[in-house]
């Protein structure tokens, strides 16, 4: 396995336009761990996205006070608390396309297409929020809320860039950091990324929304 273990503090130090040495080779598995995102609040949905690409680069950290990198195609997947958005769409001009299925697949699997009508954010509906490939709330996305706090569930986020590369990304862990002297608390969100596969083969099913 291809390991990339980052710190927070690396992370929150980046300049906006940072572009780090791609970290996954073809076939490689990438742990991105803890990667600081701010929660915006509790009903809220406004405040920074870290911007992140799927080669382990950090884009656009949450705090950087230069964002013109989030206009741009160099990211894949944004984050804010538990929030996903996509580089596409309603999202950004990245054109990344995305299905998150209901089940969680081994790193480098073979993904069964076509990818090519996988949805950018914006198309579809979700039950809570705007309309994005990973919709918000629990159960509804990525993520669950149990008596332990955020846990992730079984499931995986494909994710295709305009050159049709597909990435498999699989949310490993959310952890709650405490209060900054600001009074914000950041959120720390771990990936596991690889590259996917695809073939040509009737569509895998999506999440249901309930």
């Amino acid at each position: 396995m291809l390991r990339l273990a980052v710190s927070a503090l690396a992370l929150l130090a980046l300049p906006a336009s940072a572009q780090a040495p791609a970290a996954q080779d073809t076939g490689g598995v990438l742990l991105i761990e803890n990667v600081p995102t701010y929660s915006a609040g509790m009903g809220r949905t406004d405040g920074p996205f870290t911007l992140i690409s799927l080669d382990g680069t950090v884009v656009v950290a949450p705090d950087a006070t230069a964002r013109a990198d989030s206009a741009s195609g160099a990211w894949d997947i944004g984050l804010r608390g538990t929030e996903v958005i996509l580089n596409g769409g309603a999202s950004g001009p990245g054109e990344r396309r995305g299905r998150l299925l209901p089940t969680s697949l081994e790193p480098g699997a073979t993904i069964t297409g076509p990818l090519g009508t996988m949805p950018m954010d914006g198309e579809g509906e979700c039950p809570r929020g705007e309309a994005r490939v990973v919709c918000h709330g629990s159960g509804n996305g990525w993520y669950e809320y149990a008596s332990n706090g955020v846990q992730p569930l079984d499931r995986t986020l494909l994710v295709e860039r305009p050159d049709g590369t597909v990435f498999q990304v699989r949310f490993v862990r959310y952890d709650l950091g405490d209060a900054l002297p600001s009074g914000v608390r950041p959120r720390y969100v771990t990936l596991e990324v690889s590259r996917a596969t695809p073939v040509d083969a009737p569509a895998m099913p999506a999440v249901e929304q309930d």
